[in-house]
């Protein structure tokens, strides 16, 4: 008798520690694809082939703004959930606040000039060019000023394809990795390509 008890245990205990295993894993690696790819940008490997949803870029300014915001970022993995072929990764992205940068110099550009506000380039509706990134990185740069963040919690939807969990992209995911919120910035050579 002692020997089926423990030859049961020793098939079953396995099978359920396999079991476990294997569907704790199956709900991390969405999480880990997730990892990889800030851990990429984060380390300024955002336009190599094997980044999930690689960045790149013709602008040399846009380039240089890339490599001073995407350092600064950190994030915070909440919580993963997993439903067959499609996957929700929730998480808390910060980086340096270019919405509040950007309304800084705005204000002392204002400041600056000698005629009223009724310029219509200061509007918050208008876009800025690669001149306005250009200050942007150098306000990034200057010591003298205080450098905000902003928290964002946002969710990423992954599919699996092929055994393999693919991100799906979204502008959302884009601004809080870059800090900030408003339609005020954009990219205008920036290309964003999932792989």
């Amino acid at each position: 008798m002692e020997k089926k008890v423990r030859l049961i245990s020793a098939i079953i205990v396995p099978a359920v520690l396999f079991v476990l295993f294997t569907t704790t894993y199956q709900n991390y690696l969405p999480q880990r694809n997730v990892m990889q790819l800030l851990d990429n940008y984060k380390s300024l490997h955002y336009d190599s082939e094997n980044v999930a949803i690689r960045l790149s870029t013709d602008s040399s300014v846009e380039t240089v703004l890339l490599n001073k915001v995407l350092p600064n970022m950190n994030y915070k993995i909440l919580e993963s959930h997993v439903d067959g072929d499609t996957a929700i990764v929730s998480l808390q992205i910060s980086n340096i606040n270019l919405d509040h940068l950007l309304n800084d110099y705005q204000a002392s550009l204002v400041k600056q000039t000698l005629k009223p506000v009724q310029d219509q380039n200061l509007q918050s509706t208008a876009q800025i060019d690669d001149f306005e990134i250009s200050l942007l990185v150098n306000l990034i740069d200057d010591p003298s000023i205080k450098k905000e963040y902003v928290s964002q919690d946002i969710e990423l939807t992954l599919h699996k394809q092929d055994g393999i969990w693919v991100l799906e992209d979204n502008e959302a995911f884009f601004k809080a990795v870059m800090g900030y919120q408003s339609d005020e910035i954009t990219f205008e050579h920036l290309l964003r390509e999932v792989q």
